[in-house]
């Protein structure tokens, strides 16, 4: 979306740092310390990566069955009969779902509830309420044995009643014996997971889910619930969002670390959370900007460090600072990404970059009008792609909520979408259009 003319100096594309954090994964997948396979349940595998190929082991359905509750029949039958004519056929006994039939008898028709096998010598179903009897317990008396032999069925010849498999699942007319239903790389979604089930799938080969380290930095953080010795400290909302939709993106967390500001004890305290959790990203939050303190900064630039990091500005608001490489640790390369220190530059960075590098399933996204706060225009900064929080509204809007600023956590936690102004917009006008991020 944005054009590298239009760019503001010194910025580089999201597509770039984008591209650039597609490679640092691939790279980390391709490793020796990449993610093995696992066999889970189906009651546990939502959102898991498939590992393998898996077909089917039998005919859905496994034999013809009935679309609806009706009357099985031979269209044969029918053959004497002119359309528009009343007919009476003899009725044999109610055919259950579950139940084996006997075959059926020429020139009668059974009772067939949905799903029930179709039975020998029938090859079509009228539908119960095609027929004088409307519904099935007329065929019954109260309290009476469904499978007595009930009444004559009386019903008109139309046209579609001598169609020969009319209401007829054919055997294998889902899923055919050995088809492959779910292919590896593909995201075990609750429809797919349902597909195995019906073929009788039990378990599946997954991939192992990537294991993370998520680091907050700064020595002004408490944790939550934490009682303030220095009134001026804040709580660490970075990891615990951070690591929440990391989370959601089908990523284990095996540490969560709030760091000083001292690059050498962050270096150790990573290093040590890494080799005892076999990690193999750490997504870190704060330190990569131009300020006097970057901790992130200055442990890539220590003499000797394991940590290999690139720092670029990405053309975007929030979120332009960015860093991307590797930590050298003992078991191997760990990918290191480092996200900006303020929580919605955080969050915003990492739906629009990390979630898709590490294979989560893509947001929606989609065209539509913008509505602004109070209907008069916002300002938007020339050279970037300025990302808004906003609401989606029931007329197939979304109104931003808040303002740009990217401390302001209580309009993220209000949003569900995100707006993405390109770099040549400089006002954002009530009822511009412009693409939109879904984040529900």
């Amino acid at each position: 979306m944005e054009h590298e003319s239009r760019l503001a100096p010194g910025r580089i594309p999201l597509a770039e740092h984008r591209r650039s954090l597609r490679e640092l994964m691939s790279a980390v997948l391709d490793s020796p310390n990449a993610p093995g396979v696992e066999t889970v349940g189906l009651e546990g595998a939502r959102n898991r990566t498939l590992a393998r190929n898996v077909s089917s082991p039998v005919n859905v359905p496994p034999v013809a069955n009935s679309q609806m509750d009706g009357f099985a029949l031979n269209v044969a039958s029918l053959a004497c009969t002119p359309d528009g004519a009343s007919i009476t056929l003899p009725l044999g006994h109610i055919i259950a779902a579950g139940e084996e039939p006997s075959a059926l008898e020429p020139g009668t028709a059974r009772p067939i509830m949905t799903g029930a096998p179709i039975p020998a010598g029938a090859n079509a179903v009228i539908p119960v309420e095609a027929t004088d009897i409307q519904r099935f317990s007329q065929l019954t008396n109260e309290g009476s044995d469904a499978t007595r032999q009930p009444s004559d069925l009386t019903f008109t010849i139309a046209p579609e009643h001598r169609t020969e498999g009319r209401f007829v699942r054919h055997a294998g007319s889902d899923t055919d014996r050995g088809d492959v239903v779910a292919r590896a790389g593909q995201r075990l979604t609750p429809r797919l997971i349902g597909h195995l089930a019906s073929v009788g799938v039990a378990e599946v080969e997954v991939r192992e889910r990537l294991r993370a380290v998520v680091v907050s930095t700064g020595s002004e953080l408490r944790d939550p619930g934490e009682a303030a010795v220095e009134e001026w400290k804040i709580f660490d909302a970075n990891s615990v969002l951070m690591s929440s939709a990391l989370g959601e993106a089908g990523i284990e967390l095996c540490a969560r670390l709030r760091v000083t500001d001292d690059p050498k004890s962050l270096l150790a305290e990573v290093l040590r959370a890494c080799e005892n959790t076999q990690a193999q990203i750490v997504v870190s939050t704060g330190g990569v900007s131009a300020g006097a303190v970057e901790p992130i900064r200055q442990a890539a630039e220590m003499s000797g460090s394991p940590l290999r990091l690139a720092f670029d500005k990405v053309a975007m608001q929030p979120g332009g600072p960015q860093g991307l490489g590797v930590l050298a640790t003992p078991h191997g390369d760990v990918a290191w990404i480092a996200l900006p220190g303020n929580p919605v530059s955080g969050f915003v960075s990492l739906e629009l970059f990390v979630r898709e590098a590490l294979g989560a399933p893509p947001r929606p996204r989609m065209s539509l009008p913008v509505r602004t706060q109070t209907g008069e225009p916002e300002p938007s900064p020339e050279g970037l792609v300025q990302v808004r929080r906003a609401r989606l509204n029931t007329d197939s809007t979304v109104k931003l909520v808040g303002g740009p600023s990217s401390h302001l956590l209580g309009a993220l936690a209000l949003s569900d979408a995100l707006v993405l102004i390109p770099p040549e917009v400089t006002r954002v006008a009530d009822g511009d259009i412009h693409e939109v991020m879904i984040l529900r």
